[in-house]
């Protein structure tokens, strides 16, 4: 595991020159006393102030209790927003089982420094579905977040509403790969994200 561990942390090295909080692997569930570490490069193709940028996210998982996650998570950026940290809790209120699709709830806040000075906070709560299909070779899990909420700033507060979509990869029992679309609904960012997860 260690192992394991370092080559994440050499990945984290790499990537880290390039600095949205994207839904990313909020609907993979993490069981109870267990964990998962991503990693997240994210390219922001258009940001609610016009610009766009590259952004690195460490993001680590913990199954709080039985029903629910508690995520952190940490980056620096390229572009309009230059350094973000914040976190989620999900609630699996639907486990993803045979016969039935996954679903739950997360509320998110994030802070983000600004280029131009400043910063801002985002509050958004979202609901998400997925399911997992099983393959010889893999498992796949698509899913979809609709994230709405505020973003707050030196000039007052503004709601922002965001569709996001992606699908988790699971290639062996403790690696997965996520790819992620989120388009910008109202003052969001549209972004492309691709990460690595690895799973207690």
């Amino acid at each position: 595991m260690i192992k394991h561990l370092c080559v994440l942390a050499a990945l984290s090295v790499a990537w880290a020159s390039l600095a949205n909080a994207g839904v990313f692997t909020i609907p993979q569930f993490v069981e109870h006393h267990s964990w998962a570490f991503g990693f997240e490069p994210e390219a922001t193709l258009e940001t609610a102030g016009g610009g766009s940028g590259v952004a690195m996210n460490t993001k680590f998982t913990y199954g709080i209790t039985p029903l629910s996650n508690l995520q952190v998570g940490i980056g620096p950026g390229s572009g309009e927003k230059t350094f973000r940290v914040g976190g989620a809790y999900s609630f699996d209120i639907i486990p993803d089982l045979p016969g039935q699709v996954g679903a739950g709830l997360a509320a998110q806040s994030y802070f983000f420094s600004m280029r131009n000075g400043g910063g801002r906070t985002e509050i958004q709560a979202f609901p998400y579905v997925h399911k997992m299909f099983h393959t010889s070779r893999a498992s796949v899990d698509p899913y979809l977040a609709l994230p709405y909420g505020f973003s707050f700033g030196s000039g007052g507060s503004v709601p922002v509403w965001q569709l996001a979509m992606g699908t988790y990869l699971k290639t062996s029992e403790h690696f997965g790969w996520n790819t992620e679309l989120g388009l910008n609904l109202k003052n969001s960012d549209t972004y492309f994200a691709f990460g690595i997860n690895y799973r207690d």
